[in-house]
């Protein structure tokens, strides 16, 4: 839960330009998926941090029912962004419209996703502009599920202290924030405008498992996190729409070729 101090009383108008010297207009479209938020306080504030950012799409997954006109208050001129917020059933649904999903965790030993710290990602992001990326954050609780894992291309985690190593919600979605908008500014050499988006992904997902079942790769006798990490390696792989287009044509003559043997 967050700590929050009293606001001033907002001005009718605002006159600062926003962002600075930023450029939040480059590099990629920005959305933050909040997986099973609870408390009305951390959505206000996470689109208060949003807004800092010029970051206006937000997402919930799950989300309990909460008090929306405390939720805009606390986000102080990022109203809009409580009030303009999507609800999903399911995660999958949130992205399915994402080229890229980016999770945050902050146990990085347990999981078998590709991991990086929060640094290490900013720096590889591809920063076209056609490209949308979804920064998804778990509950205040217990953060994100295993169950979340696979639909992830990356988990990252936000490095601190041994003393003090959680961060609220809204502090770790400024700092992955802020760490993208600081390394985009204008695109140099050829940008690949054509991206899958999740949706388009799955059809692919789903040929690579059914092959690996069909010859034996996957069994009753497969550890469980098997069939995540190839559910999460067809995803990870930053295919242009014309590469996917070619693996699932590749995948699908193995396909056809083990059904026609058996």
């Amino acid at each position: 839960m967050v700590l929050l101090s009293k606001e001033p009383r907002m001005p009718e108008s605002r006159t600062t330009p926003a962002f600075g010297d930023l450029h939040p207009g480059t590099g990629p479209k920005l959305v933050v998926v909040l997986v099973e938020p609870g408390d009305a306080r951390n959505i206000g504030a996470v689109a208060r941090a949003m807004s800092n950012l010029s970051v206006h799409e937000l997402r919930l997954v799950s989300a309990a029912e909460f008090d929306l006109v405390l939720a805009k208050g606390v986000a102080c001129w990022g109203d809009a962004v409580v009030q303009d917020s999507k609800r999903f059933d399911s995660l999958s649904a949130a992205v399915a419209d994402c080229h890229e999903v980016v999770g945050f965790a902050s146990d990085s030993g347990r999981h078998r996703v590709s991991q990086l710290l929060l640094n290490e990602w900013a720096d590889s992001v591809d920063c076209s502009p056609a490209r949308k990326v979804a920064l998804v954050f778990g509950s205040e609780e217990n953060g994100l599920r295993r169950e979340h894992f696979p639909l992830c291309q990356y988990l990252v985690r936000i490095p601190s202290s041994t003393e003090n190593p959680s961060y609220n919600l809204a502090q770790s979605v400024i700092l992955a924030l802020y760490a993208v908008r600081v390394r985009t500014g204008t695109h140099v050499g050829a940008t690949q405008p054509e991206w899958p988006i999740g949706s388009q992904l799955e059809p692919f997902t789903q040929m690579v498992l059914k092959v690996a079942k069909e010859v034996g790769f996957l069994n009753e006798h497969s550890p469980a996190h098997i069939g995540e990490l190839i559910v999460n390696l067809t995803r990870r792989g930053r295919l242009t729409t014309r590469e996917l287009k070619i693996l699932t044509g590749l995948v699908g003559m193995v396909e056809r070729k083990v059904s026609s043997s058996t």
